[in-house]
């Protein structure tokens, strides 16, 4: 796709995108200060065995969160939106697919993360995870819970979950290749991504929760998402304590 019709394309999918989010209040929040780094992420051992039907009907959402641990973020995120099978291109070069299948293939989603009382080694702040390294890049650093509140419509899931996943799009990967169409189905890939965690976390006995309600503008700022990043859909992760309610 030539570069003047790629940045028309993407134009066009940004006025569509702009007039579906949901508005915050525009009053200032705190905001999480830049910050690099790197946190490898301890290797995952396998899933435990549970059968897809087992899985399918012990899914819930919850609303209330024990901590979780390294180790066990580790191996939900690489068994959820790690690398997965690999095929041969026609060049004789090799094509890893994440275990989020996406359209084409593309990696058009990346997963963000916001560590808010995570483990003593993860520190508060904002991440990017990076499946192919299977490491976390830091974006942010400093305490994050007033800022995350600030971005939802439920804000209570900032002070009950240590952690929130940020499915983002990225425009930049997919529009490439596809037309403004594919805007839609970024939204599928993000559904994939959160069907994964759901099930991966049923397998794994942890705690999980879909939320849609945030305010795009605010949480792009907390990210520090780049404009052809667009927010798709926050997932609360935790650990499953005695005391988590569920529906």
């Amino acid at each position: 796709m030539a570069e003047n019709s790629l940045d028309s394309t993407v134009a066009r999918v940004q006025d569509v995108h702009r007039l579906l989010v949901d508005r915050g209040t525009g009053a200032n929040f705190p905001a999480v200060p830049a910050a690099d780094g790197t946190f490898v992420l301890p290797s995952p051992p396998p899933l435990p065995p549970m059968r897809l039907d087992t899985a399918l009907r012990a899914r819930r959402s919850h609303y209330r969160f024990a901590d979780l641990d390294a180790l066990q973020l580790s191996t939900l995120l690489r068994s959820a939106a790690g690398p997965g099978r690999t095929s041969a291109r026609t060049d004789g070069t090799t094509h890893t697919y994440r275990m989020n299948p996406t359209a084409g293939g593309l990696d058009s989603i990346d997963l963000h993360l916001v560590a808010l009382r995570g483990p003593a080694e993860i520190d508060s702040g904002t991440y990017l995870f990076d499946p192919h390294r299977h490491v976390l890049n830091r974006t942010g650093t400093g305490p994050s819970v007033d800022a995350l509140e600030s971005c939802l419509v439920q804000p209570q899931f900032a002070r009950r979950a240590p952690f929130v996943a940020v499915l983002v799009g990225r425009l930049d990967r997919t529009l490439i290749k596809y037309t403004e169409r594919h805007y839609r189905t970024l939204h599928i890939d993000a559904g994939i991504a959160a069907q994964n965690l759901y099930l991966v976390s049923t397998a794994l006995g942890l705690a999980c929760c879909a939320i849609s309600g945030f305010y795009d503008d605010e949480i792009s700022h907390l990210l520090r998402l780049c404009p052809l990043s667009v927010p798709l859909l926050a997932f609360a992760l935790g650990g499953l304590g005695e005391d988590c309610k569920q529906r």
